[in-house]
């Protein structure tokens, strides 16, 4: 007998990292995460609106690691995923795309041509962060070779392929540019970009770290993790300022492909399995739970309230401050963030109470 396809979504660490990721979905592709460019430069808030910027670089891959964990384990036919899982989240890219599209037009912004939208919605990004539907899409694609490969993966298979990928996306990268000048690098040939395909190695990791890694463990290297992220983060904040120094220009975007990104992610999983894996019958918990539940609704939404694409937000953004400068303007992209998120969640909590519309935001 199949198991229901949603029975581990309940889990209580679940709902806690989609809403710490949609959360800072929302600040890093707001002005919140940009607001070191509005600092003196080479100051102390320049370097703390910094740090929250690199910090607010994992969301998307941290959904990708709770997808993991989620569906590694499942048993479905091809029909079935596809039927089931790529057709509904092909609805959905669809229909939030064509969303985007249309307040587009009505601000002419865009022209409504159809011929144009179609071949956009299957090359390119209505808007940047719906790379993750594209990225999900694949991965769902992928579930009936990925699932054996997992469940036939031993423990120390695991360990050494997450160690792999961290040395050829971090380590080796850092000394070809701090030590070896850039004048020399690992052979093309032996890079095994495959490994560190984001559909890969982030569901990977989510499946070992949530059905192979006992919560005892977790507590115990939790705080350890915590603290090599952390250090982690002000070396790459320096090693960022010195690149500014060379070059003369401290107004340089993190990557979203940092070396800290895999770091984070693995930190923050961990810390949530190790922390939040009890569920209770509590208001507490019930409350955790809407907002966990709603996630992909407000991911979808978000959108429209940020970038400038609805006047009266806009004007509203800027009357929280939104334009002020200095450290104080990363406090105000977390203000800005957290009014955004509830915005979208009251509007999905709304829309999942229609009938038939719970499955679209869920």
């Amino acid at each position: 007998m199949k198991r229901p396809v949603q029975k581990r979504r309940r889990e209580l660490y679940f709902d806690v990292l989609w809403i710490i990721s949609i959360y800072f979905l929302i600040f890093s592709y707001s002005e919140g995460a940009n607001s070191y460019t509005l600092c003196e430069v080479a100051t102390v808030p320049y370097y703390v609106c910094l740090l929250f910027s690199i910090f607010s670089r994992f969301p998307l891959w941290l959904c990708l690691m709770i997808s993991g964990a989620l569906l590694l384990d499942e048993d479905e036919s091809i029909m079935d995923i596809w039927k089931k899982r790529i057709s509904r989240l092909s609805v959905i890219l669809l229909i939030a795309s064509f969303g985007y599209y249309i307040n587009e037009v009505l601000a002419h912004r865009e022209e409504f041509d159809l011929t144009s939208f179609i071949p956009d919605l299957y090359s390119r990004d209505q808007i940047p962060q719906f790379w993750y539907l594209y990225a999900y899409l694949g991965f769902l694609i992928c579930l009936p070779f990925l699932r054996p490969m997992v469940k036939n993966m031993r423990n120390s298979v695991f360990l050494y392929l997450i160690a792999a990928v961290f040395i050829l996306s971090s380590i080796l990268p850092l000394i070809d540019s701090r030590i070896l000048l850039d004048r020399y690098s690992l052979n093309p040939n032996m890079k095994l970009e495959w490994l560190n395909n984001v559909i890969f190695i982030y569901p990977l990791m989510g499946y070992f770290f949530h059905n192979r890694l006992q919560q005892e463990v977790c507590k115990k290297i939790a705080p350890l993790l915590i603290a090599i992220d952390l250090v982690w983060m002000i070396y790459y904040v320096y090693m960022q300022a010195m690149s500014g120094v060379s070059v003369g220009n401290y107004d340089m975007h993190p990557s979203y492909h940092s070396p800290v990104t895999m770091l984070h992610c693995v930190t923050l999983f961990i810390t949530a399995k190790a922390y939040f894996s009890k569920r209770e019958k509590s208001k507490c918990q019930r409350c955790i739970g809407s907002f966990g539940g709603c996630s992909l609704g407000i991911y979808l939404l978000h959108g429209f309230f940020i970038n400038g694409r609805i006047e009266a937000i806009e004007r509203i953004r800027l009357m929280l401050g939104g334009d002020i400068q200095n450290g104080r303007a990363v406090f105000a992209g977390f203000l800005w963030a957290l009014i955004v998120y509830l915005i979208c969640f009251m509007i999905t909590w709304l829309i999942r109470r229609i009938p038939g519309m719970k499955r679209l935001t869920l």
